[in-house]
């Protein structure tokens, strides 16, 4: 296989037009993380100066990739490292796209794959002398690091690896030097200010919505994933405590194994009819792909998903179809152009095995 280089990335060239409706921001609420991203961020910068794995592990809907995120944007770990990529891996992966990825961040550059060429070769010699931070998202198999860290070059530099993953056992087989780190939990406090975060957007919450608000928070057992799921639903109802306590009492009899599931079947249960094919829909997609917005917009518009919907033309009411699901979370935005307008989005894990 043979690597050539083309031009600058898609990202760096001139963005489209900022799309009519207001989308959420790609930035996710943060709550809860400030230590745990402080412990990441000091394994990374300090410690060994040889190559180190930074395991995250936890089940699903506890924010590993949020935390990443967050430290993998901190202007600190920005400054502190000469190249940095992010790229997810997921239960089933390209190597070659991955490692394409990879090289094109690392490059900021677009290259083309072509017969005879040894891409690890090119990202070896590429990272080499350097001193790099390499995300890979979502690992699920160990083999999955054999071939990707076979890639890495070590030396002394202080390179940095940061894994997420679901699996405690891969995350302890990856381990270098730092032992790999256990997600917790949040608690009810830190629960309940994510909720009203995604609730009131910076108001204050209702004194007769806060007994109601507190028991949604402890039913939601420190899930993130469960407490915007749910946010989503309540943001979209009438402000009263009697249908906030339902909302409680329905999370109160799901054990936490169900918990995730059963809160996205009551998201999609809230959903006006149009929205749901539109949902479901996504859910043919594969793991963690990164869904070009307007491909989308296309795809629903070609299948007259929203052709009942009341707006000036098909292409403004799939807008503002995609803005409802960002913003009930049920969507995600996976990247962004340099003006700010989306410009790929996506589905969580636990939605799409929903959708399926």
């Amino acid at each position: 296989m043979e690597v050539v280089e083309t031009s600058e990335k898609r990202s760096q060239a001139p963005a489209e037009p900022s799309t009519q409706c207001s989308f959420p921001s790609i930035d996710d609420e943060v709550v809860g993380f400030a230590k745990d991203a402080e412990h990441i961020m000091k394994k990374l910068t300090g410690g060994s100066k040889e190559l180190d794995v930074i395991s995250i592990f936890g089940m699903a809907g506890l924010g590993k990739t949020t935390l990443a995120r967050k430290v993998y944007n901190n202007t600190s770990i920005i400054n502190h490292f000469d190249v940095k990529a992010w790229c997810t891996v997921s239960q089933t992966y390209d190597m070659r796209t991955l490692l394409v990825d990879i090289l094109e961040q690392a490059t900021n550059k677009e290259w083309k794959m072509n017969e005879d060429f040894d891409i690890g070769d090119k990202l070896q010699k590429t990272l080499k002398g350097r001193r790099y931070l390499i995300v890979l998202d979502d690992i699920w198999k160990v083999e999955a690091w054999e071939d990707l860290g076979l890639c890495f070059p070590k030396g002394e530099y202080g390179s940095r690896v940061m894994v997420t993953t679901r699996i405690e056992e891969v995350a302890k087989h990856l381990q270098y030097h730092s032992d790999p780190y256990s997600l917790r939990f949040l608690t009810l406090e830190e629960s309940w200010e994510l909720l009203q975060k995604r609730v009131f957007q910076g108001e204050s919450c209702p004194l007769d919505l806060w007994e109601a608000g507190l028991k949604i928070a402890e039913h939601c057992k420190g899930l993130p994933l469960v407490i915007v799921l749910i946010a989503g639903i309540i943001v979209k109802t009438e402000r009263e405590a009697s249908l906030w306590l339902e909302f409680a009492n329905d999370l109160s009899s799901h054990v936490l194994g169900e918990q995730s599931m059963k809160v996205i079947q009551s998201s999609y249960e809230h959903l006006e009819d149009h929205l749901k094919p539109c949902l479901l829909y996504m859910g043919l997609f594969p793991e963690d792909h990164k869904i070009p917005m307007h491909d989308l917009l296309k795809l629903w518009m070609a299948e007259e998903f929203v052709v009942n919907v009341d707006t000036k033309n098909m292409e403004e009411a799939s807008r503002f179809c995609l803005n409802d699901l960002l913003k009930r979370s049920l969507v995600m935005v996976s990247r962004t152009r340099i003006n700010g307008d989306i410009e790929c989005c996506t589905l969580h894990d636990v939605v799409r095995e929903f959708c399926l």
